[in-house]
């Protein structure tokens, strides 16, 4: 499977190489409802991953719970079908959230048996012998840290992950479990878009400067909104017309669409935010690899910026 070259970064203190982009899986299973899973949602599924490969994406962003462990099955398909593949790629995946059913509540669980057995049972449905990047998908509230940190320093003395990253996590809960593993945490994901800027605030851009985290950036569309979806839901926001003005004005300077813009802005934060774009369609997925080369100015940057704040630029 031959891959264009798109821009690249790294990511934690042995500066793995990947894709400036990534591909979020959410929804490659096409649904979270076993029962309808087909045929059909397999192949759709392994299209849009063969679109991402050959547009250069390397960096593959899962959690246990997507499609209801089916979109990480969907994944381990595709790798069953190219071999040699596997090593070319940077797989993380995520676990934490229960999603519950008529017996049991949706809750979290990061005891130690709990992420010690979502681990493995990542390993089994990706056909892969180890994971590139594990992360805690949301705090428990109900486990200490330390036992949390006991099973991720297992997992990566087994092999069974070479690096750990949080998700939805705020600082304080990022220096709690940083206390108890024998690990630096390379990763924090929390919902980045110029639609949802609440991590210029909250300090988790802040504190990835400061330990050289890197943000991997969900909704970077901000639901979609950002690539001109789901507008209805959002016509009264005073911010739509204005960002609408400006994708069409910048649109025209860098010959980039609205997706292309939003995903360009985070990607020139300093923190070097990666966006995880999700799409099944192989044109999106074609476009969203594209903004990987675009170059913002320093004042286009904060045209964009102030266009999706709830509030003017003090």
């Amino acid at each position: 499977m031959t891959a264009q070259t798109i821009r690249t970064t790294t990511l934690g203190p042995n500066e793995i190489e990947v894709s400036a982009l990534a591909l979020g899986c959410m929804g490659l299973a096409g649904t979270w409802d076993p029962e309808e899973f087909s045929a059909e949602h397999l192949k759709r599924g392994i299209t849009a991953l063969e679109a991402a490969v050959e547009a250069g994406i390397t960096f593959y962003d899962h959690a246990d719970i997507y499609g209801r462990t089916m979109s990480e099955s969907v994944f381990g398909e595709f790798l069953d079908l190219n071999p040699g593949l596997r090593e070319r790629l940077f797989l993380a995946t995520k676990c934490g959230i229960i999603l519950g059913d008529e017996q049991t509540p949706y809750h979290y669980n990061l005891s130690k048996s709990y992420i010690l057995e979502s681990a493995h049972g990542s390993l089994k449905r990706l056909q892969t012998d180890y994971i590139d990047l594990y992360q805690i998908h949301r705090p428990d509230p109900h486990t200490h840290p330390r036992e949390t940190a006991e099973a991720l320093n297992q997992l990566v003395r087994d092999g069974v992950a070479r690096s750990i990253g949080v998700s939805n996590h705020l600082p304080a809960h990022v220096q709690a479990l940083q206390a108890y593993l024998d690990v630096p945490i390379v990763s924090t994901q929390p919902s980045i878009s110029l639609w949802n800027q609440e991590t210029m605030d909250n300090g988790v851009l802040a504190q990835c400067l400061e330990k050289n985290i890197r943000p991997l950036a969900y909704s970077p569309l901000g639901g979609g909104v950002l690539a001109g979806k789901n507008l209805e839901s959002v016509q009264d926001d005073l911010r739509l017309p204005k960002l609408l003005a400006v994708f069409e004005t910048l649109g025209e300077k860098y010959n980039a669409t609205p997706a292309q813009l939003s995903l360009a802005w985070l990607m020139q934060h300093p923190a070097g935010i990666i966006p995880l774009f999700g799409s099944n369609n192989p044109d999106n997925i074609r476009e969203a690899a594209e903004a990987t080369r675009l170059h913002l100015s320093h004042e286009d940057w904060y045209i964009l910026w102030a266009a999706g704040r709830e509030k003017p630029l003090p």
